[in-house]
């Protein structure tokens, strides 16, 4: 049952009401740009399957148009044949949404392509619907830890004060707020699970994680979470094993659907490619022993902490954890240390775009140390929490602002450096101040490691 005076209810209904009039006021809403660049690789399975019934894409042989109009961009195999470089995990999700924009493309004797005004309309608001089934499961899982003041405060920082805001309104059909709300359905049914092994609780880990790592397969990391869930102590690792061992029905349950839920993509690369498993990013790839997560983290090309700084109080947060003795302190630190070091070790460290976009998929998880870090600045007297709180929402304008400065080009997409940053500080324009500090990155030597 909702409760109505509950503060953190409201909190969340106001920051969907603000993402939703984001949504329904910027400039992709209201042309035909949602389904653009990587988001075309992400949902091109669909036309390509139900509506041009041919999902080698061959059909762009034979007129270079459906490239041109940036409709479909698939890569080619060492077979000869095409095959789309993105996992499918993305049209899953944009499916429902397909299928419905395709029912009134028809109905109202539009073009029905794939690629005309309903579709664009409907796969952006596809978005929309997952985020905010994500911010009510963030919502139930920090109720299970903190107060309702601190996740009032929480739910709003974490979706209007960083560049999650831009990737659900903006870039809404990119895949970092799918990835973030599947996440944050992820972390509340481990949690259910561990306080009572109900077999559904099961069953929705492993949907929500096989659905994470299709849409990225470096999600398959957060299967880690479990295992690392409470641990305090060697004694802890062995209790976890026990219950994984005495409930193994519902862990073979959650393998099993992992599996089903690979089963297409693994179907689709074989009949292409002629291989299971296919790396379909080519010459793109890890580099494990040179990892950047300073740059990845402070770098002022893209830099996390540079573009969403309000994430500081979630670093501040884990030593709060600790100082705690906060039962999952060693779960998140550990987890936040891996995906920092297999994030940053991807060849594009920087990742193209406002931030590091990378890091959103974590966000769920990093609400946790967050959440810490608020629920004792709310203890604390009111000459000590007034400012700080105070803090917390002019870094919620200043993300907000270089959101907009973003849209507008005053922050580059992977040009950016120090003094390109000092340059576009502040400004509402465009400038040759600005032009002139750009540096863009070598992609060649990049990809090489160097």
């Amino acid at each position: 049952m909702i409760n109505l005076k509950s503060i953190s209810f409201l909190s969340l209904i106001l920051t969907i009401a603000l993402i939703s009039f984001a949504n329904f006021n910027i400039k992709k809403w209201k042309n035909l740009s949602t389904i653009d660049w990587d988001v075309i690789g992400y949902y091109d399975y669909l036309p390509a399957t139900f509506i041009y019934h041919d999902y080698f894409m061959d059909f762009i042989r034979t007129d270079p148009k459906y490239v041109e109009k940036h409709m479909f961009w698939p890569v080619n195999a060492s077979n000869g044949n095409f095959v789309n470089k993105y996992t499918m995990g993305m049209s899953v999700m944009y499916a429902p949404f397909f299928f419905l924009a395709h029912i009134k493309t028809q109905a109202s004797h539009a073009n029905p392509n794939g690629f005309s005004w309903y579709y664009h309309k409907y796969i952006h608001l596809s978005c929309l619907f997952y985020l905010i089934i994500g911010l009510v499961f963030l919502r139930k899982f920090l109720l299970k830890w903190f107060s309702e003041w601190s996740v009032a405060i929480s739910i709003p920082s974490i979706c209007l004060g960083t560049n999650l805001f831009y990737y659900a309104s903006s870039e809404a059909a990119m895949s970092h707020a799918y990835s973030f709300s599947l996440s944050a359905i992820f972390l509340f049914y481990v949690y259910k699970w561990f306080e009572n092994q109900k077999l559904v609780y099961a069953l929705l880990i492993g949907i929500s994680l096989g659905l994470m790592s299709l849409i990225r397969p470096i999600n398959l990391c957060f299967a880690l979470f479990p295992l690392l869930y409470g641990v305090q102590n060697l004694k802890d690792v062995q209790k976890n094993a026990l219950i994984f061992f005495q409930y193994q029905k519902h862990i073979i349950w959650i393998v099993v659907l992992i599996g089903l839920i690979w089963m297409p993509q693994l179907l689709y690369w074989k009949s292409v490619t002629g291989n299971f498993f296919y790396y379909s990013y080519q010459d793109e790839r890890f580099f494990f022993f040179n990892s950047h997560p300073l740059l990845g983290m402070f770098s002022f090309r893209n830099g996390w902490l540079i573009y969403t700084p309000i994430f500081i109080f979630s670093i501040i947060g884990m030593y709060i954890l600790f100082f705690k003795k906060h039962a999952l302190r060693w779960t998140v630190v550990l987890f936040f240390s891996l995906y920092c070091y297999i994030v940053f070790s991807w060849w594009c460290w920087w990742y193209v775009g406002f931030g590091n976009r990378g890091m959103i998929d974590l966000y769920a998880l990093l609400a946790i140390p967050f959440g810490a870090a608020i629920s004792y600045i709310l203890t604390q007297s009111y000459r000590i929490k007034a400012p700080v709180i105070t803090l917390v929402f002019l870094l919620i304008l200043f993300s907000q602002f270089q959101s907009w400065q973003y849209r507008n080009g005053m922050l580059h997409f992977d040009s950016m450096n120090w003094n390109a940053y000092k340059a576009s500080f502040g400004k509402t324009k465009f400038d040759d101040a600005i032009k002139n500090s750009l540096i863009q990155p070598d992609y060649e030597k990049a990809k090489k490691g160097e």
